[in-house]
């Protein structure tokens, strides 16, 4: 047997060898976040050489940010709450940088700074949007060439419990994100997915298709003028066609709903009010006008004829938290339906211009839809 040398044997160990671990920190165990007994929540980062550390969590409305406190050991610190259960968003000020926990793989995904770490508090008051043991619909992931945009464009699709194993056809709602989401907002934060599995488990609406597209048609900011445009021309020249070609839809007006938030909401707006025999219910939430002459310049036709409006909107739901920073709009819009006679419900909420409202907002709205 061959017998072997020193210098071998020491290549030898060292390719079996481990490689060396750098030595623990404070952030080696650290916990971020953490939901405690009352429901308060406490957050942490380990941030050995910065010099101020904040925290912006959707919750927060006075005042807009809260600091952490610095231990010894560089981990800074700061409870928040008790809240309300829901899926709540924050992120980190350090030294006014804004970045995730990053302890936390819950995160909400978005243009830009729009991304946001997320913190789930469970509770009954949040039961409608939770993952629950009832039956669950699919989410489908759908990539088309756009004739509107000359290029490849994202959707989501959501087919309700039962579509994959039967025949039947369902009416759908064309729900819309916000300036800061993509196409993934919905279902990522909104939970639209699970609201309508808690709903139709509970028989509170009609089973329904939800098509979720990308609202942000235009890349070149020099271009983002024509956005809006753009965006109609791709929802009802791209995107209806391939939803009713590749899934069972029902036909006609009266089996389709469009609703969004925010930016969603205003082209909801634009594009509902000026394709009503396409649509029969709009849903705008956290949105409104900023000038009413303009409005009624664009939309003179609907506002005019209120009677045939009213006949062809079998639902105008519009919802507003008191303190969202477009509640004006907001009126000024509901002052140019009432000046013309448009029927329309109103919801107003507390809060502002937050997710944990467009949950409820769409819990509320959905079970509305093709009665």
């Amino acid at each position: 047997m061959r017998q072997l040398g020193p210098v071998t044997l020491l290549l030898c160990a060292a390719a079996y060898a481990q490689p060396q671990q750098p030595p623990p920190t404070p952030n080696s165990t650290l916990k971020s976040p953490e939901v405690n007994p009352d429901k308060s929540v406490t957050f942490r980062i380990y941030a050995p050489e910065a010099k101020v550390v904040q925290m912006r969590g959707d919750w927060m409305t006075d005042p807009p940010v809260q600091k952490l406190t610095r231990e010894d050991n560089g981990v800074w610190t700061v409870t928040a709450g008790p809240l309300r259960p829901d899926l709540y968003t924050y992120f980190f000020l350090v030294d006014g940088v804004q970045v995730l926990d990053p302890k936390n793989n819950l995160v909400k995904t978005g243009l830009s700074s729009s991304s946001e770490s997320m913190v789930d508090i469970p509770g009954d008051e949040s039961a409608f949007h939770a993952l629950r043991p009832v039956p669950h619909g699919s989410l489908h992931v759908e990539w088309y060439m756009s004739k509107a945009t000359d290029g490849m464009r994202r959707l989501h699709v959501y087919t309700p419990p039962g579509y994959d194993s039967g025949s039947s056809r369902y009416p759908v709602l064309y729900l819309l994100h916000g300036g800061g989401d993509t196409d993934a907002g919905w279902t990522e934060v909104g939970r639209a997915n699970f609201i309508l599995d808690n709903l139709l488990a509970e028989k509170k609406a009609k089973p329904m298709i939800i098509v979720m597209p990308d609202g942000h048609p235009i890349k070149d900011p020099a271009q983002r003028s024509r956005s809006l445009e753009v965006f109609s021309k791709d929802l009802i020249g791209d995107v209806l066609p391939l939803i009713e070609k590749k899934y069972r839809t029902a036909p006609g007006r009266e089996n389709r709903a469009l609703a969004g938030l925010s930016m969603g909401g205003m082209q909801t707006l634009e594009v509902g009010l000026s394709n009503l025999d396409k649509f029969s219910y709009l849903g705008v939430f956290s949105a409104g006008v900023r000038d009413s002459a303009e409005f009624e310049k664009a939309h003179g036709d609907i506002l005019s004829d209120a009677k045939k409006t009213n006949q062809d909107l079998r639902l105008f739901w519009i919802a507003i938290g008191k303190t969202d920073f477009l509640y004006k709009n907001n009126q000024t819009l509901l002052a140019s339906l009432d000046a013309h006679n448009v029927r329309h419900v109103y919801r107003e909420s507390d809060g502002g211009h937050v997710w944990w409202n467009w949950r409820i907002y769409l819990s509320e709205f959905a079970p509305q839809l093709f009665r």
